[in-house]
């Protein structure tokens, strides 16, 4: 597949006792399941014995398992073909159910009866789906239609998890792959609020995501530009993505959908209320939702470079002038803050006058700054 692994998982005849008899050092990591942890030159290794799981109850852990020494038991209990074959340094590739033939098809295939497998564990069908979007294979069509005989099971899992699977799609090189998730119903039996992406929404967004930089918030923002910023976050707050990226993904929405007229004070004024380090992300979205004439895009950038090269000043903390300095000037509570916004204003109109002794003589200018 040209991929290279990221982890490996070692499974053996052995029992516990007898791996942690092979090794001086190991530990218990799910020893119940069959697993110890063997630290050796100076890693860790995760081996399990193979095992029979028993009846799953919850739509996602077995209530036992059963040790075994076939290999084949072991591969039967996985989730697709693809994750089902083994390899033996002797006897070479153990591949009881096609895994290798489906990886050169490039199909995603239930091991044994799919149904049985989701039921087993229903956050694979957004495995299933996730896969497909991670390497571009096509979903099994018996498989496919076991998700959609079994996506109501997808309310068993939690948001967490589901959200996990879902946001590796939506970052995945095929990200078309998400209309997956509505076809077969994923979509509204996983998401837990009303306010979740429409069959429309996610289908109208597949294009511009494809030409997104991969960043979860920004492709978010892409999936929920319809709906108002406060939804965007509502919705993507109750999959509990965190609070940083609910409020970036929001954030971008509303400015993306804020006109930027092309001169320098009027971006100056839009950058110091979006900020600057959001405006690449947002012209982004600019452009591949064509809210604003691509012609002037670049123009806009252009702008855009000139003055964080300049270094103009943006936001208040960068003003040469503090609350501090308007306090001894005689101005306090409120007015201090008022000034401060004021001073701002002059200076993102002329970026000249942000010195100390520049901004005292304008406010001692300006009529009545004691109540500004």
């Amino acid at each position: 597949m040209g991929r290279i692994p990221t982890d490996w998982d070692i499974a053996t005849s052995a029992l516990p006792n007898e791996i942690k008899a092979c090794f001086s050092h190991t530990f218990d990591t799910g020893i119940a399941h069959g697993t110890v942890t063997v630290v050796y030159n100076g890693n860790n290794y995760e081996i399990t014995t193979y095992r029979i799981d028993g009846k799953y109850e919850d739509g996602r852990h077995p209530e036992s398992v059963t040790f075994t020494t076939d290999i084949i038991n072991d591969l039967a209990r996985r989730d697709f073909t693809i994750n089902a074959a083994a390899w033996h340094p002797c006897y070479g590739l153990v591949d009881p159910f096609g895994g290798k033939s489906d990886i050169e098809n490039r199909i995603i295939r239930g091991v044994g009866n799919p149904e049985l497998r989701f039921r087993e564990d229903a956050l694979r069908m957004m495995r299933a789906v996730r896969f497909s979007g991670q390497l571009g294979f096509s979903i099994a069509s018996e498989t496919l239609a076991a998700i959609t005989r079994n996506a109501k099971g997808l309310r068993q899992i939690s948001a967490e998890r589901i959200r996990d699977e879902f946001i590796k799609l939506l970052l995945s090189p095929h990200p078309d792959r998400l209309s997956l998730l509505t076809e077969t119903g994923l979509i509204d039996e996983g998401w837990p609020l009303p306010i979740k992406p429409g069959a429309a929404e996610i289908n109208d967004s597949i294009k511009p995501i494809y030409e997104c930089p991969k960043k979860a918030a920004l492709v978010c923002a892409v999936l929920f530009f319809k709906r108002e910023p406060e939804e965007a976050f509502q919705a993507l707050n109750a999959m509990r993505f965190d609070k940083q990226l609910c409020r970036d993904a929001s954030l971008l929405i509303k400015w993306a959908k804020t006109p930027i007229i092309n001169n320098d004070y009027s971006l100056r004024k839009y950058l110091s209320l979006c900020g600057a380090s959001y405006f690449q992300d947002i012209l982004t979205l600019k452009r591949v939702l064509k809210t604003t004439d691509s012609e002037i895009l670049p123009l806009i950038n252009a702008r855009y470079d000139r003055i964080i090269t300049n270094g103009d000043c943006l936001s208040i903390r960068n003003l040469q002038i503090t609350g501090d300095d308007l306090l001894d000037m005689g101005l306090s509570g409120k007015s201090i803050g008022k000034a401060l916004r004021y001073l701002l204003d002059l200076v993102l109109r002329d970026p000249s006058l942000n010195y100390n002794a520049t901004l005292k003589q304008l406010m001692h200018q300006h009529h009545g700054f004691e109540e500004v």
